[in-house]
């Protein structure tokens, strides 16, 4: 009986070694999901015309890395650079929030547009957040600091003309600078092409042929690196024209050869030069020449000739008349 009660015991310990190795430990209990989106870190506001324009990147996972559900709402605030030292909560607490009507929601973006009237000659701190839906937040966005200046005027009076090798542009607008923008015809894509400060410029990378699209907009510094800028004005279907002659050919020389008259000048520079024409005695000689040389063969010993030569670009243009060199064989 002993033996017996003994091996019952040691049978029902090992038994429940068993059952308790075949129990998956659950470890320490985990705190419940804070659900705090991650802090937008992408914020830009800008000033266009009479508007504010704010965009940002609505967060898409919170801090656990968890996916945000539902539209959480988005805390947006502007308000007046304090004095002294800044601090963010107390700045927030005096900063006018946006209304969630006034932010329009393009995932994975934010957009807000809101007067500037209000905040003209100030200087405005403009900073955004995320918030669970128990109002808890991973902390501010970069925060943007900047002058907002009554609005520029829209350039007016767009116009344009044919220049040598280039585009004229001329607009009327009382600005600091001026951006100009252009696009082939068609396309959807703006090419900077530079900043001017005066109401005119000129676009000398132009090809014939070809159609453009140009956009303005005057423009204003009102930080390191921010600016206030006007609505864009807009000039389609620029197609220019070259009604311009290449330059007049020079250096034109003329020596006697044993039964011909040489002919050399120099290389002409025009970026759009397609050919040379001789004349002798006013009349046409030869054309299409495109070396810098010309050989004449028809002449007479004892009879001087006058020779000139002329330039002609890709477009059909001809340069005026060299001056005149004469030359004849002994």
């Amino acid at each position: 009986m002993i033996r017996t009660g003994r091996a019952c015991a040691l049978l029902a310990a090992a038994l429940g070694a068993i059952v308790i190795a075949g129990c998956g430990y659950p470890g320490e209990p985990l705190p419940p999901a804070l659900k705090r989106p991650v802090r937008i870190v992408d914020l830009t506001a800008f000033e266009r015309g009479s508007k504010l324009l704010i965009h940002f990147t609505i967060p898409a996972l919170t801090t656990e890395g968890l996916p945000v559900k539902g539209t959480e709402p988005l805390d947006v605030r502007i308000g007046p650079v304090p004095a002294g030292h800044f601090d963010m909560n107390a700045w927030a607490r005096s900063a006018e929030r946006i209304p969630e009507n006034d932010i329009h929601r393009n995932p994975p973006l934010a957009d807000i547009e809101i007067d500037a009237a209000p905040f003209y000659g100030r200087s405005v701190i403009v900073a955004a957040r995320a918030l669970s839906p128990k109002g808890r937040d991973a902390g501010w966005s970069n925060v943007l600091h900047f002058r907002v200046v009554p609005a520029l005027p829209k350039p007016a009076a767009v116009e344009w003309k044919n220049a040598p090798d280039a585009v004229q542009l001329t607009w009327h607008a009382a600005a600091p600078s001026f951006r100009v923008f252009r696009r082939l015809a068609g396309q959807s894509d703006w090419t900077l092409l530079g900043v001017v400060n005066k109401p005119e410029y000129l676009d000398a990378a132009i090809e014939y042929g070809r159609t453009y699209d140009y956009q303005l907009q005057s423009i204003e510094k009102v930080d390191d690196d921010q600016f206030a800028e006007s609505e864009p004005a807009q000039l389609e279907s620029v197609k220019p024209l070259d009604t311009f002659p290449p330059a007049v050919p020079s250096g034109l020389t003329a020596v006697p050869g044993t039964k011909s008259i040489e002919l050399v000048w120099n290389r002409n520079t025009d970026k759009d030069f397609a050919a040379y024409r001789v004349y002798r005695d006013g009349k046409l000689l030869a054309k299409s020449i495109v070396t810098l040389a010309y050989s004449d063969r028809d002449v007479k010993p004892g009879q001087t000739y006058s020779y000139q030569i002329s330039a002609v670009d890709r477009a059909g243009n001809e340069s005026p008349k060299s001056e005149p060199v004469s030359a004849a064989l002994p």
